[in-house]
C-alpha cells in the first residue's frame, strides 16, 4: 500500500505531504457524448466532460439535472445509453465485474449523507474498508486509521459514534474513510450540504489541501456556487441535459451566457424554469390534464 504522507513525525501536517507529479493535459476521467435517461426523462443528451490528473473539478447546476448521476456513471453503478465513460483509459461499462471492483478501489466517495455506520465508532468506520479490502494486520490498520483521522482533524474523536458528532464532524469522518485505501480519485457528492459556515470552511480547506498534498484528483458535485468555485481549478455547469459552460472559475464569472448568469447569481427568472413541465393548471383543476 502506498504511503503518501510523511511519517517522520507523530503529528501529520498535510502541508508537508508529498505532492505527486501530474501531467496537465492528461485526462484521468473522460466522458464523451454521454446519453442517459430515466424512463422518458432524458437527463443527458451528449455530455462531454474531462478531468485531468491532479485537478479539483466542480460539476454544478440546478437541482435535478443529474449531477449525482454523473458520479454514478463514473463509478460504474449506472451505464450510459450512448457515448463513452472512461477512467484512466478504461471504458467503465465494458469492464468485467472483477476489473470494475479493482477500478473502484482507486476511487473514494464522500456521500451526500455521509453514510457512516451508526453502530460503529469513528475509528471502526474508517477501519472498515481496510478490513474488507486488505490483509493488513490490526497494528498497521490502527496506524493508518489514526493517520487518516489526524489528517481531517478528528483523531481525538476516534471513540465517538456518529450520533455524537456534529454534521461537519460527521462529514470529515466520512472523508477520512474515503481516504482509507489511498485512492487516486475522490468523488464528492454535495459535500457542503447542510453545513454551517465554519464546517463548510473546514471542508473547503480539507478538499483543496488533501487534493494537493496527496496528489489526488477530485470531482466535486455541488450547487454551492461561491464555496465550490473557491477551490476548483475548473468547473462545468450542466442544465437541460447538456454542458452549457465550462472553464476556470474566473472565466465562468465573466461568462455572457444567460444560463450561467442565472445560476451563478441565483436569479429566479431566466432560461432555467421554476415549474416542471405540466399542462395548464385550469385543465388539471377541471380534470382535463390527464
Amino acid at each position: 500500500m502506498p504511503w503518501r504522507i510523511l511519517q517522520h513525525s507523530s503529528r501529520i501536517d498535510i502541508s508537508e505531504a508529498i505532492r505527486m507529479p501530474t501531467t496537465e493535459s492528461e485526462a484521468l476521467i473522460d466522458l464523451s457524448g454521454v446519453v442517459f435517461s430515466r424512463g422518458s426523462n432524458r437527463l443527458f443528451n451528449g455530455v462531454d466532460l474531462q478531468v485531468r490528473r491532479g485537478e479539483v473539478v466542480a460539476i454544478m447546476g440546478p437541482s435535478g439535472t443529474g449531477k449525482t448521476t454523473l458520479l454514478r456513471l463514473i463509478g460504474g453503478q449506472l451505464r450510459a445509453a450512448a457515448g463513452r465513460v472512461a477512467v484512466d483509459g478504461q471504458a467503465v461499462d465494458q469492464l468485467s465485474r472483477r476489473d470494475l471492483y479493482r477500478l473502484r478501489r482507486r476511487m473514494g466517495v464522500l456521500f451526500q449523507s455521509g453514510a457512516l455506520f451508526t453502530d460503529m465508532t469513528c475509528f471502526e468506520n474508517v477501519a472498515f474498508p481496510l478490513r474488507e479490502h486488505t490483509d493488513l494486520p490490526e497494528t498497521l490498520i490502527r496506524t493508518v486509521v489514526l493517520m487518516k483521522l489526524e489528517a481531517v482533524g478528528l483523531r481525538g474523536a476516534r471513540d465517538l459514534y456518529p450520533g455524537e458528532l456534529s454534521g461537519g464532524m460527521s462529514r470529515r469522518v466520512s472523508l477520512a474513510r474515503a481516504l482509507a485505501l489511498d485512492p487516486e480519485i475522490i468523488l464528492y457528492d454535495e459535500p457542503f450540504a447542510g453545513q454551517d459556515p465554519i464546517s463548510m470552511g473546514a471542508l473547503m480547506q480539507l478538499i483543496r489541501q488533501l487534493n494537493d498534498a496527496l496528489g489526488l484528483t477530485s470531482v466535486v458535485v455541488s450547487h454551492d456556487v461561491d464555496e465550490t468555485l473557491r477551490i476548483a481549478d475548473r468547473a462545468y455547469v450542466i442544465s437541460g441535459g447538456e454542458v452549457i459552460a465550462a472553464g476556470t472559475p474566473e472565466a465562468l464569472r465573466h461568462s455572457e451566457s444567460r444560463w450561467v448568469d442565472q445560476f451563478l447569481n441565483a436569479l429566479p427568472d431566466g432560461p432555467v424554469p421554476f415549474h416542471y413541465p405540466a399542462p395548464p393548471i385550469a385543465d388539471d383543476l377541471c380534470g382535463e390534464g390527464r
